[in-house]
């Protein structure tokens, strides 16, 4: 599913300055002279993963399956590209296709690529499709990233996938996703076994995922963004917001997928897909929710609730110093603290801690990323097994069965 490629099908390649550019071409006489669509592989998504979608739009429209260089199938390495740089990339690849304008599907990291493609080449773009997409990552995912390439650099690879798959996926949602155990299984299994090419195109992705900001002007064709119901790691108020800004902009959320829905419901994004391109509507489709564009359920801004715990417990940086603090609120992926001890040299100089709940036997690492004008610590946890973690989820399920909600969302 992740990196895997058909070996009967050999992908031709543009050579555009020192880059490379993968790509597949799907093509049928009877609609050759219909708009051309691209398909652009992110992060996690190989050209093997994404062939079906290929072959299914292929009835309608040329296609064009592409991997830029260090995306999708390319193991390509091009140290300091950003999303400009991509973007003069996939013009010049037009050029030299013939390619006037193209309907443009992205997936993930991909998706600021289009964005940014869209605004800049506006003549270029016909509609645009969006998978996963956030103006930029929060506070708490960036810690999370940059915890995931400590462990690549570091050449710990079952820490290292393990983490990723943990915090790309929703695991604590898995038995409402479609596939959740076998997509989670195919994705740790590609991660752990990276060769050394691999490590070095996932450390310069990583990066510009980190440091990505999109403030440039939304493209003025239309935009459908699509997000996974369960999807935390671009969440659906994110992907949202981002369809909010644009003026031609329209957002629908697929039930029971997280960000790896393509994989996790794919018959539904292909037929969403198809649909709009064809310019059908997408309402009364099954598996998926039409939000109006200025309407969003504040109910729904939160992904999961935060229990009022009010607990003790205790940070240890790992260093033999314990600072006391009351668990003000908890959920599966982060808590609240308070401590009179706000001012201690390791809450000033460190930011990783293990905290112990004595209550309940329990330890689990955190990274306090943020405090509060009132003084409150905000922290998220750090899921590197799959075994601590279902530990965890049991107790955070036994905190849900016996405190209240700390806020509503």
């Amino acid at each position: 599913m992740f990196g895997q490629e058909s070996k009967a099908v050999v992908p031709k390649v543009m050579i555009i300055g020192e880059c490379e550019v993968q790509y597949l071409t799907f093509t049928q006489p009877i609609n050759a002279h219909k708009t051309p669509v691209i398909l652009l592989g992110g992060a996690f998504h190989s050209m093997g993963s994404m062939m079906k979608d290929a072959q299914i739009l292929a009835k309608e429209n040329p296609v064009y399956l592409v991997s830029l260089p260090g995306l999708g199938s390319s193991k390509q390495y091009v140290a300091g590209m950003n999303e400009e740089d991509y973007s003069l990339i996939l013009r010049t690849f037009f050029d030299n296709l013939g390619i006037d304008s193209a309907s443009l599907i992205a997936q993930s990291y991909s998706t600021s690529i289009a964005l940014t493609f869209g605004s800049l080449y506006e003549e270029r773009v016909k509609k645009i499709i969006l998978c996963g997409v956030t103006k930029e990552l929060r506070e708490s995912v960036r810690h999370l990233l940059e915890e995931s390439l400590h462990y690549l650099v570091k050449n710990e690879m079952d820490r290292f996938a393990s983490g990723l798959a943990l915090n790309v996926m929703n695991f604590s949602q898995r038995r409402n996703v479609a596939c959740a155990q076998s997509v989670n299984r195919s994705l740790f299994h590609h991660l752990r076994t990276f060769e050394e090419e691999d490590k070095a195109r996932y450390k310069a992705t990583f990066l510009r995922m980190i440091e990505q900001k999109l403030d440039r002007r939304a493209p003025q064709c239309p935009v459908l963004v699509i997000s996974g119901e369960f999807d935390n790691f671009t969440t659906p108020y994110e992907n949202f917001q981002i369809a909010r800004n644009c003026p031609n902009g329209e957002y629908i959320v697929i039930k029971g997928a997280d960000h790896l829905g393509t994989h996790e419901k794919a018959d539904v994004y292909q037929r969403v897909f198809k649909r709009f391109l064809a310019d059908l509507p997408l309402n009364r489709m099954k598996d998926v929710d039409v939000f109006p564009k200025n309407e969003f359920p504040r109910e729904k801004i939160r992904m999961e609730p935060r229990w009022l715990l009010n607990d003790v417990g205790f940070l240890d940086n790992g260093n033999g110093v314990f600072v006391p603090v009351n668990i003000v609120d908890i959920n599966n992926f982060g808590c609240r603290l308070f401590t009179s001890f706000s001012d201690h040299r390791s809450l000033r100089r460190d930011k990783k801690f293990i905290l112990h709940i004595p209550s309940e036997d329990m330890q689990v690492d955190v990274i306090l990323f943020k405090q509060t004008e009132s003084g409150h610590f905000r922290g998220i946890f750090k899921h590197n097994t799959f075994e601590v973690t279902q530990k965890f989820e049991v107790f955070i399920n036994k905190v849900s069965d016996t405190c209240s909600s700390a806020y509503a969302a």
